[in-house]
């Protein structure tokens, strides 16, 4: 926000000047968005390619807008898809788009589809505002200053009756006590990092890489441990040249996982770690044949996707093989038998995305979108699941492709506008979980001020300063 204040014969006359940031004119947007979005219009070219080309020229003016350059866009029609109407029927609506600013644009494309302007409204205005009247600041002063006390009386009975419990006091307590931390671990932080260096140089590794959730002098005493193996061993680390340039993570488990990485648990003896090593290439072959196989399975399921996901169940290639192995032949059984999908599923799922996983895993759709099987899953059962859930996989998708542009540019924000050193999330934090946060922090930052200069900063689902000086916050906190 930019503000001038000018005082002239015991007249107050203010002016103030704030222009919407392009994360909040997506976060504004996102219901508007989702109501217009082509992906959902799949089965109506006509109502697709109208909304396509609307909003390529939005996106156009409301850049042209922000940049203070002159655009001239009268009427844009868009077709919106609603909960209460019946399949195939939209709503069309003609957006009068002769505004003067950003937030006169956002206002209107609102309103014209029934959607709150809230959030907008509580935005600073970016129109001139001035006041103008005669103040007599003697007086005002002794009526603030009234106030004013009886305010701090007040906070402070509240206060001592309560517990710290919102992340105001919370940050105000521990922000000096992580930054602290931080700089009493950086000699510990350059130790790891000259230690991945030699791991890389000496044994031409591709990258050492390592669980965040780790304290940090537990993972200089993995590498220091892995360097010394390393050098013991060093004719058996000419395995990891083998197949490709290979990566090292220390993390929750010892095994190949299925990019090929080599994962060593970090509470593991080295022997574990050794014995891995020396057969590593044993894991090749499979890894070699995972690509067929999802490229098998995606082509009797109408080229859908075939996806991973963070928290899949740890398994070796050759399990992940065999599970493949197993849905593929359950699908195949269910076209062998005259069955086929449904004819109100689209010939191509492309756009869709699922992840196989062990036989004891959900049968779902996730949060970002992606269906979620066991391999044990009867074809029967995944195809009705698959034909069912379309629109809601569809919708998903559609919010996260639109949430992960929103998630960036919010902690980008944050980031600068608290003068973080960095920002992380844990991996169950979805984007729009993210963005809730964000949007949260920066409603405080008059708060906040600069108190979180300096620190690192981990949304999760707890608060905690962790060793290195790291300060974790709940995403939903208070």
């Amino acid at each position: 926000m930019y503000s001038k204040i000018k005082i002239r014969c015991g007249r107050l006359i203010g002016i103030i000047s704030r222009n919407l940031s392009s994360a909040e004119i997506s976060t504004a947007l996102r219901p508007f968005y989702f109501s217009v979005h082509p992906d959902l219009f799949g089965k109506y070219p006509e109502q697709r390619k109208t909304n396509e080309h609307s909003l390529q020229q939005l996106s156009a003016l409301l850049e042209a807008q922000q940049s203070n350059r002159n655009m001239t866009m009268s009427t844009l029609p868009f077709y919106l898809r609603q909960k209460d109407m019946p399949e195939g029927n939209f709503k069309l609506v003609n957006i009068n788009l002769n505004s003067k600013n950003v937030r006169e644009t956002v206002v209107k494309i609102l309103n014209a589809c029934d959607i709150s302007t809230n959030y907008v409204d509580k935005i600073p205005r970016s129109a001139p505002k001035s006041i103008n009247r005669d103040i007599d600041f003697t007086k005002a002063y002794k009526e603030y200053d009234t106030e004013f006390e009886k305010t701090v009386r007040m906070k402070r009975k509240v206060e001592e009756k309560k517990a710290i419990t919102n992340i105001i006091d919370w940050i105000s307590d521990n922000s000096l006590h992580g930054r602290e931390k931080y700089e009493l671990t950086s000699a510990t932080r350059e130790q790891v990092k000259s230690l991945i260096n030699e791991l890389c140089n000496i044994y031409g590794i591709k990258e050492v890489k390592y669980d965040s959730g780790w304290n940090i002098s537990h993972i200089r005493g993995a590498l220091q441990s892995l360097v010394s193996m390393a050098s013991q061993h060093s004719k058996h680390m000419k395995n990891l040249k083998g197949f490709q340039c290979r990566t090292i993570a220390l993390g929750q488990f010892t095994g190949v996982s299925l990019d090929g990485d080599v994962f060593l648990n970090i509470i593991d003896v080295r022997n574990e770690w050794l014995s891995l090593i020396k057969k590593v290439s044993q894991e090749d072959g499979a890894l070699t044949e995972i690509p067929n196989y999802e490229k098998a399975l995606s082509s009797i399921l109408r080229d859908i996707h075939i996806c991973r996901r963070k928290f899949m169940p740890k398994v070796s290639a050759a399990q992940y093989c065999s599970h493949l192995r197993q849905l593929i032949t359950s699908i195949g059984d269910f076209y062998g038998s005259g069955k086929k999908f449904p004819e109100s599923v689209p010939e191509s799922l492309s756009k869709y995305e699922i992840v196989v996983e062990p036989e004891a895993g959900p049968l779902m759709v996730s949060p970002t979108g992606q269906f979620i099987t066991p391999s044990s899953c009867p074809a029967d059962e995944l195809i009705t699941f698959i034909t069912h859930h379309l629109d809601e996989a569809t919708l998903l998708l559609t919010e996260y492709s639109i949430n992960k542009h929103v998630e960036k540019k919010l902690c980008k924000e944050v980031k600068e506008r608290f003068g973080l050193i960095d920002l992380n999330k844990d991996d169950s934090i979805t984007p729009g979980l993210m963005i809730m946060c964000c949007q949260r922090l920066l409603t405080r930052i008059d708060k906040l001020d600069t108190k979180l200069k300096g620190n690192i900063l981990y949304v999760t689902h707890y608060y905690s300063v962790l060793s290195e000086g790291v300060l974790c916050i709940p995403w939903n906190f208070k």
